[in-house]
């Protein structure tokens, strides 16, 4: 602990009134400055706050890029961003989701030794998202498949397998008058696009 020291008094210094201690600016350091970057996400992805966990959502690049290093670090942090995107807050997941291409997209050009990172931990939101039931979160989701596929971050594959079989489960009978709109207009975005994959 730095302290800094001020002598009060000029003709007694042997009085210990006359010492005033004066803590500096380095004594207060922030209990979050002392966290992890994966110590803070915890702390705040589980706030009872709401803005809290938004920001956390918000931050999810910046931290990842922060552990980026480490490859256990980065996978506990998309292990994270699995369990943000069952938050019960609409708003959260729809920050979550917006952020979902930008940790896509350094996944596959800083971390190409995490196998399947995209495939494993992010596209199963984006798909669960698309049947969400906030509208809000659904249009996110949208908005990033889109983007997801115009930037070839999608293997084929998983666009068969995992995203096409969702898409036609939201077209069926029973489905919501808007869902089913909204995912025969995914479709037909995603025909032209699928092609180039």
């Amino acid at each position: 602990m730095f302290l800094m020291f001020l002598i009060v008094g000029v003709d007694d210094y042997s009085s210990e009134s006359d010492v005033i201690i004066i803590p500096s600016a380095l004594d207060f350091v922030s209990q979050d400055e002392m966290l992890t970057p994966i110590g803070r996400l915890d702390k705040y992805a589980t706030s009872e706050n709401i803005f809290n966990r938004q920001m956390v959502a918000r931050s999810l690049l910046d931290t990842l890029k922060e552990v980026s290093d480490d490859e256990k670090d980065c996978i506990a942090v998309l292990e994270r961003v699995t369990k943000l995107s069952e938050d019960s807050e609409p708003t959260v997941r729809a920050e979550l989701m917006e952020q979902v291409p930008h940790l896509a997209m350094f996944c596959q050009e800083n971390r190409p030794s995490i196998p399947h990172a995209f495939s494993k931990y992010l596209l199963p939101i984006v798909v669960r998202y698309l049947a969400d039931q906030n509208n809000q979160v659904r249009k996110t989701s949208q908005a990033a498949l889109l983007v997801l596929l115009e930037q070839e971050l999608i293997e084929r594959s998983d666009v068969e397998n995992k995203v096409c079989p969702v898409l036609i489960d939201l077209t069926a009978p029973d489905s919501n008058d808007d869902v089913k709109t909204e995912a025969v207009a995914i479709m037909c975005k995603m025909a032209s696009m699928v092609v180039k994959i």
